[in-house]
């Protein structure tokens, strides 16, 4: 639990004018704080940017400040694929807050990390004399020892945690925005499009896709969100063999739009609790198992009625997570 008293400020770092799936995640934690009474800002990257809200983000009317109070009363929440504040002056007596919204971006954010700790001689040396200029790694290791609270995104994120002994104060994931929820179209009529995200697939959907020309694959990309949400209420089928660095948006919006799901066993994907569906919708990548996987496209196609019951489950618990959300950070933050 994070217990703030009277006139406590709470900063999250967040990337300037970018939209992708973490950044709104800290808008709307934002939001929900400022909603329950806390005096939350965001705290963008780079701080002398210009426009750092990005239009899609005003919504959540989160104020943002460029400058941060470095009080231990205060607390700042960092993403993992960002931990650089942690030894950095500026914020050296602030109370710091790991989100992992990610897995696979934590292992990112630590390679330029590691480059720089190659090019400089003695450089661990001279992070252990002064950390503030030369920074040590911020492996899992010395995570654990250092004063930090850690809150879990996803089921895949509380497992590394807990197999590097890591204390969790406790877990917020993030919510599908209402807006797109309010495109679900329960009576369009749907067609035999199969669905995937070319952003976060590789050479192994590529090549079923090149396998299966008989059916009938559309690329997810260079759309606004009303067109992908036009796109899915009309499509029977998302497949989606990517990584998974948490929970991911897409899948959520298919199943929110009724799309039944084939997905691989990568990252979060292979963990139920991220992703309540049966497991016959789940595949590792294997090419000895394109003939099974070819057999339950057209299955899908074929009995979409019966098939798309399946799902039911998981889009129930989707449309209770604005809900779940705001409960969870009451369960976290607390006023004094």
């Amino acid at each position: 639990m994070i217990v703030l008293e009277k006139g406590a400020k709470i900063y999250i770092q967040c990337p300037a004018a970018m939209a992708t799936g973490g950044p709104e995640a800290l808008h709307q934690l934002g939001h929900y704080l400022i909603k329950n009474g806390f005096d939350a800002q965001m705290s963008y990257i780079p701080p002398n940017h210009p426009n750092p809200i990005h239009p899609q983000y005003e919504a959540y009317s989160v104020p943002y400040t460029k400058e941060v109070d470095n009080n231990a009363k205060n607390v700042m929440i960092l993403a993992e694929s960002n931990l650089y504040p942690i030894y950095q002056k500026p914020y050296s007596k602030i109370r710091k807050a790991i989100w992992w919204l990610s897995v696979t971006y934590y292992w990112e954010g630590l390679k330029p990390w590691k480059e720089k700790i190659k090019k400089k001689r003695f450089y661990a040396l001279k992070s252990l004399i002064n950390p503030h200029i030369n920074p040590p790694l911020p492996t899992l290791e010395r995570l654990r020892k250092l004063p930090l609270d850690h809150i879990r995104h996803s089921f895949y994120s509380e497992v590394l945690l807990k197999e590097n002994n890591i204390r969790i104060t406790g877990k917020i994931s993030d919510y599908m925005n209402q807006a797109f929820i309010n495109e679900i179209d329960d009576n369009c009529i749907k067609e035999d499009i199969i669905l995937y995200n070319p952003k976060k697939n590789d050479v192994f959907l590529d090549d079923l896709i090149k396998q299966t020309p008989q059916f009938s694959w559309v690329a997810v990309q260079g759309l606004l969100a009303s067109e992908v949400a036009a796109l899915m209420n009309k499509s029977k089928l998302y497949i989606d063999f990517g990584f998974h660095p948490g929970k991911e948006r897409m899948p959520r919006e298919a199943c929110l739009m009724n799309c039944c799901m084939i997905i691989g066993k990568n990252g979060s994907a292979a963990y139920r609790e991220d992703m309540p569906i049966p497991d016959e919708y789940r595949f590792n990548k294997d090419v000895s198992l394109y003939p099974d996987i070819t057999n339950l496209i057209s299955d899908c196609l074929a009995n979409y009625p019966v098939r798309i019951k399946d799902f039911a489950k998981y889009k129930e618990e989707l449309l209770t997570e604005e809900a779940v959300f705001n409960k969870d950070i009451k369960a976290i933050f607390n006023h004094k």
